[in-house]
This record gives C-alpha cells, sequence and structure tokens, in this order.
C-alpha cells in the first residue's frame, strides 16, 4: 500500500521537473565539507521555507535508514505513530518504509500504528523531495555521479514517525537506539503568527537555548516540532555533540506581510563544539575580518563583514589579543555572549587595537607587523568549592574568573604558559582583581571557562 501525494501542487509543485528545479535553486555553494547525521528542518511550503530546509539539508549524511520525526498537526494520540504503507510517493517517485524498523519500534517504545494519522500531515510528506533530490537523483552530472559512486548498492528507506503527546526523552532514546545506523531529519517550524518584530525576538532566543542545549527553557508556543528538537538537543547533550545554526529567518522576510509571520531555521548536529568547527573551517575568515577591522578603524571607514557564516551569528564571547615583535600590544575581550559571535569579534578586535588603556592607540605602521590571535570562549561555569585549597585543586588548566563584591578580573587559559604554579597564578589574579594575593573569604567566586584559539598561519 503506498502513501500518496497531498501536497503536491500546494506546498511544492506537482510536476518533478518544476519540483526539482525549485529544489535546485535553494542549493549553494557550501564553504564547508562537514556531514551531519542529524538536522532540524522546516516543513512549510517551499517558497516560504525551502531554502533553510536546503541549508540544512545540505548537511545531512545519506544513510540507508533515514528517519523523518515530524509533529502531528491534525490528530491527537499519545506517544508516537508509524505507518503501514510500503512507499511514500512524490512527483519525484517512490521512497520505501522501513517496515522492519518500525516494527522492532512497535515492539520497543510506546507507539501506535496507524495510516490514518498520516493522511492529512505535511510535515513528513514535505521533507520527502528533497531527500530523493539530493540522494536519489534521477538525473546528475558527472562530477555528481561520481560522488555517489560509494552509494551504489545502497537502498534507502524511510522511517516516518509522528510525534504526538510524547516526552521528548523517547525521542532521544530512539535516537540513540538507532544511532549507529541511520540518520534523523527533525521536523519543526519555530513561531507562529507573531509581528516579524516579536517572531525575531522568540526566534533569537529560541535558537539561542538550542545552540546551548538548555532545553529546559523550551517551550511549546516556540515551535510546532518542539517535542523532536528537545530530543535531539537531550541526545546530544548526553554526548557532548552540539547543534550549529545553518539558517534563519521568518515568512516576513519572504512575503513582506510582517503581522502574523513563522519563523523557520536549521541547524546539524556536529560531534565538534561549535568553537572547534569554527577554529577547523572558518580560521581564515575570522583572522580576515579582525584584520579589515583594524584596518577599516585606521581608515576611519566602517567595516561591514560580507558572506558571513552562519554559525558566526551565534552568540558568543570572544578576546582578541595582538602582540608586537612578541610582546603584548592589546588585549581586550567579552567574557560573556552577548551579541552575535561576529559582532563579538569585530567589536573587541578594535578595542584592543585602539582601546587598551595599557597602551598608546596601534598606528597604521604596527599594524602591518602585528600578531593576532582570537580566543573563542565556552560556557563559564561556576566553581564549587570548600576552601581556597579545593579551589586551587579545581582552576587547571582553564581560564579563570573571580568575583569578589565589585571587584573582579579574569585570565585567559593561555596565562598559563606564564604562570604554571596554581597559587602564584591565583595570586596574581588576585592582584588584578585589586585584591590582597593572601586574599580570602566565604563570599569569594570563581569561575571557569575554556577557550580555543585561532592564529594567524
Amino acid at each position: 500500500m503506498n502513501k500518496q501525494p497531498i501536497f503536491a501542487g500546494s506546498f511544492y509543485p506537482k510536476e518533478s521537473e518544476e519540483l526539482n528545479n525549485l529544489i535546485n535553486s535553494y542549493k549553494e555553494q557550501q564553504t564547508n565539507s562537514y556531514k551531519s547525521k542529524a538536522i532540524i528542518v522546516p516543513h512549510a511550503g517551499y517558497i516560504y521555507s525551502g531554502h533553510a530546509a536546503m541549508a540544512g539539508f545540505q548537511y545531512l549524511e545519506p544513510s540507508e535508514n533515514i528517519f523523518i520525526i515530524a509533529p502531528s498537526h491534525q490528530e491527537y494520540f499519545n506517544n508516537i505513530a508509524m505507518p503501514e504503507y510500503s512507499f511514500f510517493e512524490t512527483p519525484l517517485g517512490n521512497l520505501e518504509v522501513n517496515n522492519k524498523i518500525i516494527n522492532e519500534i512497535a515492539e520497543n517504545f510506546p507507539s501506535i500504528i496507524a495510516n490514518e494519522v498520516f493522511d492529512k500531515e505535511h510535515s513528513i510528506e514535505v521533507q520527502l523531495p528533497f531527500i530523493q533530490n539530493l540522494f536519489l537523483p534521477h538525473r546528475q552530472s558527472a562530477g555528481d555521479f561520481v560522488k555517489n559512486l560509494k552509494n551504489i548498492g545502497k537502498k534507502i528507506k524511510i522511517v516516518p514517525i509522528l510525534v504526538g503527546n510524547c516526552d521528548y526523552r523517547l525521542i532521544s532514546d530512539l535516537i540513540s537506539a538507532y544511532w549507529e545506523t541511520s540518520t534523523f531529519i527533525i521536523s519543526s517550524d519555530l513561531s507562529h503568527y507573531y509581528t516579524q518584530e516579536q517572531c525575531r525576538q522568540i526566534d533569537t532566543y529560541t535558537a539561542t537555548i538550542i545552540e546551548t542545549g538548555r532545553l529546559e527553557f523550551l517551550e511549546n508556543y516556540q515551535a510546532c516540532g518542539i517535542v523532536g528538537v528537545k530530543g535531539l538537543i537531550d541526545f546530544a547533550n548526553k554526548n557532548n555533540y552540539s547543534l550549529i545554526r545553518a539558517e534563519m529567518y521568518n515568512s516576513g522576510d519572504v512575503s513582506n506581510e510582517k503581522n502574523k509571520v513563522v519563523g523557520y531555521g536549521s541547524w546539524f548536529l556536529s560531534t565538534l563544539s561549535k568553537n572547534e568547527f569554527i577554529k577547523t573551517y572558518y580560521s581564515k575568515y575570522v583572522m580576515d575580518i579582525i584584520k579589515a577591522s583594524i584596518y577599516s578603524n585606521l581608515k576611519n571607514e566602517e567595516f561591514i563583514p560580507r558572506n558571513i557564516p552562519c554559525v558566526l551569528t551565534q552568540y558568543g564571547a570572544s578576546f582578541i589579543t595582538l602582540k608586537l615583535n612578541n610582546e603584548l600590544r592589546g588585549c581586550i575581550g567579552s567574557i560573556y555572549p552577548t551579541k552575535p559571535l561576529i559582532l563579538d569579534l569585530i567589536d573587541n578586535a578594535k578595542n584592543a587595537a585602539f582601546q587598551d588603556t595599557r597602551f598608546s592607540p596601534l598606528t597604521e605602521d604596527e599594524f602591518f607587523d602585528i600578531e593576532i590571535s582570537a580566543s573563542l570562549l565556552s560556557a563559564i561555569e561556576k566553581i564549587n568549592f570548600k576552601d581556597e585549597k579545593d579551589l586551587l585543586s579545581k582552576i587547571f588548566p582553564h581560564g579563570i574568573i573571580i568575583v569578589e563584591k565589585d571587584k573582579r578580573a579574569v585570565y585567559l587559559p593561555i596565562v598559563w604558559e606564564q604562570l604554571p604554579d596554581r597559587e602564584i597564578f591565583l595570586n596574581s589574579l588576585k592582584e588584578k582583581a585589586g585584591l590582597p594575593p593572601e586574599y580570602f573569604s566565604r563570599t569569594f567566586e570563581a569561575y571557569k571557562f575554556d577557550t580555543i584559539c585561532i592564529n594567524e598561519t
């Protein structure tokens, strides 16, 4: 029994050539080669969310089993639902359902098997043409043919799952159970029917939660597929993975309708931390914008970055360090993420060059000889300790912030190279905060963080 497409001609074109052409129009030249086993992508009409969906799909690593975990918009049920269909049809052909896995899931997870809950649901159907276009193309260029030689003989099957009244941990457990042999598509739009300004505020907040793994702050109004999103975040947290943004905008950006808009975003799961990912794929870009920011300021010109990688639009904190003849020439940064990382890097580059009160402003002659490094900070974590001896045992090899009432100071992890002794390190940090080196009290606080350093090559 086959599941017929019912949204062809409304959510996406019903003619195969037109559909392929539209999907192809959303493809962009990827600036990195990273592939992921799990993505979050939207499921609205292609004219609205197709670009955001492709931004996520282009990171997806194909697998013999592709799970599509999507919210049920039309039917109410508990836990998850799966179909008995053998194939799902689209204008691009058929996709086989892995009924063996569906039966396994039915035996081991709270679920129902019922075709009727899929009959009027779009959240799975709209994902299928992307899978077919990217991984099962009927026509492809010679270059794409060579790339796909390794997949000859492999048969992609889908595992469609609709989510009802469900605990997100069921989704997390499901992903864990099939992680080694499958890839996962979490289907979800973001906020619905707020003004464009409200939508941007809500979706920015949602994105920050997704990207920092703080799933306890996610509420139902933030995304229609919230259970699947929370399930993937929980899985990522348990495995020390990260979710990295591929795209985010809203329907008002497409239609100019500003009063009732829907948000769209896509993310991919990375085994690297966000900062490791940036260092691996965008070190040159980071260095280029730092240099351009400083040089533009020297010339009294405004610097506007171009072709910004989406990962740099995530909130982040950084320190920029300048050296001249191996001597410090400026160092200023942010401890907490208060703005998109791209802006934090630009601002701190200018401040390190021209606003560090320990030095005179950088000159144009010096600019061509300075050495630049950027430190990307991890999240700040409070250190719990019972006394100073206990604190000393916990500070290496991290960056450390100390706080005592209105006094505070920070050392980056690199300072350990100059101050390798823990007691000397901590005493020096106290003096930097304006405290005596022997000072300690019950109100004394300490926080730790780590950094990923990007240096000129």
